[in-house]
């Protein structure tokens, strides 16, 4: 058979056999050997005979090496490709890399017919591994290596930006599952993130386990025994290994999770050795740790700070990261630099707004909607609502939100109020809250108080520990000017319960106490009302009123003292 002829009888057999394994089970070289002849052969068949193979371990800790050369070569070298290619297929024909790399090499030298059998391969490879999952958190793809999900990012023309790992158990007893998080770049578009499960280290972790000789896929120790790791292999020191062995992913994973105990600097240490080769979850790893630090830190050396934040978010932002392009924006937009102000900090939040960023997009809406930093332009402001609530469910809301708030008068529509019913239908406590304040105020519907009051009950139910979200419901039912909305004990009842634990934040902000005195004011609980009120007036004071809110506690106190509860004409 010629090598056009045979390839297109491997890439028909390999896609329409993808997805299963050869009728009995053979060796690893034999179901090697006939791939490599030419015989029909399934890539999962190739997969299920290297983990079953006795060697295993031995040809893991090969192709480690070998396809890491081989993916580090493939633009700028593809002369190098045909040995290394050579050796990967030696060990697992079933390699991606391996055959990405040929492919490569034979169309440099003008092989046609053997790059067209490689590329064939690759195909047929992808196609299996497509067939494990589609790479979101619910189903990740299922790879032997880091190296295999590399390559097939390559395959897809996605560049590899940033990655880190995760350790998955389903249930109690269940193996641990090994993940390996990426972020992918595309030529052009959003960054994408691609999950892969390491199925090597999930084959491998029994048989360290087992045998003290068998061998480590990565690292300065060849086996588990010199390694002293035999009864500790876990996913953990499966990431140390690779941690010390280079792999960035491994050291961005360690970093951040040094910085989550408290240990900066040997967090750092990690972080760097990431982001110098490339790993931009790195970058935003140090910018977070630098932004402490300024925050922190005493106004002389405050600016040191504050550039090295700026310099990891630059790198994050070549790499194509939107979260990097949304955080220094809102800095810019904070005034925080003297070279950097509100419009480059809205040029970079309209960069990452175009990458589909929905709190890009949320920002923009209220920049343009409140105007200030940004000229005050409603109809570009729904415009940037809008894209952001096509994209998400919690813009959903906030575009409800800005409909709905006076200053701007925007009329509700029919698209918001669906969208609305739809959450409020899937007990997002938010959207009731918005559908009883549209049936309080008859904003696109009949006015309806009743109903409106029920609403407000069914959202202060489905999150009785929201606090933010409980204090609007009990406000609204304990100071609207509408008797029939009011249920003054409803609203003591639920603030009550948010506010029980001395200890918690919602005891510590000034406006629930606010609303919790208002609502024993409304009970005819006078005394305990003043208590509150004067504790919610000695934070104020002490924290220096920074939301200027002491006025209009004070003046809730004297009506409090007078014997008057809290009237609102402007709510609902």
């Amino acid at each position: 058979m010629n090598a056009k002829r045979r390839t297109a009888a491997l890439l028909a057999a390999a896609l329409a056999m993808s997805g299963c394994a050869t009728t009995a089970p053979l060796p690893y070289d034999a179901v090697a050997d006939r791939a490599a002849e030419g015989v029909e052969m399934a890539p999962a068949a190739l997969k299920t005979a290297l983990v079953a193979a006795p060697d295993f371990d031995v040809r893991l800790r090969q192709l480690a090496s070998l396809e890491h050369q081989a993916l580090a070569l493939m633009a700028d070298q593809p002369l190098r490709l045909g040995a290394i290619g050579s050796a990967i297929l030696d060990h697992y024909y079933g390699s991606l890399a391996g055959h990405l790399a040929l492919a490569r090499f034979y169309r440099e030298v003008g092989a046609e017919d053997q790059a067209e059998l490689h590329d064939a391969w690759a195909t047929a490879i992808h196609a299996a591994l497509a067939a494990t999952g589609d790479g979101s958190a619910e189903a990740p793809y299922g790879v032997l290596s880091p190296a295999a999900a590399e390559a097939l990012l390559q395959a897809m023309s996605l560049r590899l930006a940033g990655a880190t790992y995760s350790v998955d158990r389903p249930a109690e007893d269940a193996p641990e599952a090994l993940r390996l998080w990426t972020l992918a770049a595309p030529e052009t578009g959003p960054v994408r993130s691609i999950s892969f499960r390491l199925e090597g280290f999930a084959a491998l972790a029994p048989r360290v386990r087992q045998d003290k000789g068998t061998m480590l896929p990565v690292g300065r120790h060849d086996t588990c025994a010199s390694a002293g790791l035999c009864d500790d292999f876990d996913a953990r020191a499966f990431v140390h290994l690779l941690a010390f062995a280079g792999d960035d992913a491994a050291q961005t994973t360690l970093g951040f999770e040094l910085l989550r105990a408290g240990r900066g600097d040997d967090g750092r240490r990690w972080l760097h050795q990431a982001a110098r080769a490339g790993n931009a979850l790195a970058n935003l790893g140090l910018a977070e740790l630098y932004a402490e630090r300024a925050r922190r830190a005493s106004p002389e050396q405050r600016g040191g700070w504050l550039e090295q934040v700026e310099r990891q978010f630059q790198e994050a932002i070549d790499a194509g990261l939107d979260e990097a392009m949304l955080h220094l924006g809102r800095m810019y937009l904070a005034g925080l630099y003297d070279h950097a102000g509100p419009s480059e900090g809205i040029a970079l939040l309209a960069r990452a707004g175009a990458l589909g960023n929905v709190d890009a997009l949320l920002a923009l809406g209220w920049l343009h909607a409140e105007g200030g930093s940004a000229p005050r332009d409603l109809d570009l402001a729904e415009r940037h609502f809008v894209d952001a609530a096509e994209r998400d469910d919690r813009a959903r809301i906030e575009y409800a939100r800005f409909l709905l708030h006076p200053p701007f008068e925007r009329p509700f529509n029919d698209r918001a109020w669906r969208w609305l019913r739809e959450l409020a239908a899937a007990e997002d406590p938010r959207a009731m809250l918005l559908v009883g304040h549209l049936y309080a105020k008859g904003v696109h519907v009949a006015k309806r108080l009743r109903r409106a009051r029920l609403w407000f009950k069914r959202a202060a139910g489905a999150a009785p520990d929201d606090a933010n979200l409980v204090n609007e419901v009990a406000w609204t039912l304990t100071v609207s000017h509408l008797p029939r909305l009011r249920d003054e004990r409803y609203a003591l009842a639920i603030m009550e319960h948010v506010m029980a634990d001395e200890d918690n934040a919602a005891r510590k902000n000034p406006a629930y106490l606010d609303t919790w005195a208002a609502a024993y004011a409304a009970n005819g609980n006078f005394e305990r009302a003043i208590a509150v009120q004067q504790e919610a007036i000695e934070l104020a004071v002490a924290n220096d009123d920074p939301n200027g809110e002491l006025a209009i506690l004070r003046e809730h106190l004297h009506a409090f003292r007078a014997g008057e509860p809290i009237s609102d004409d402007t709510v609902p």
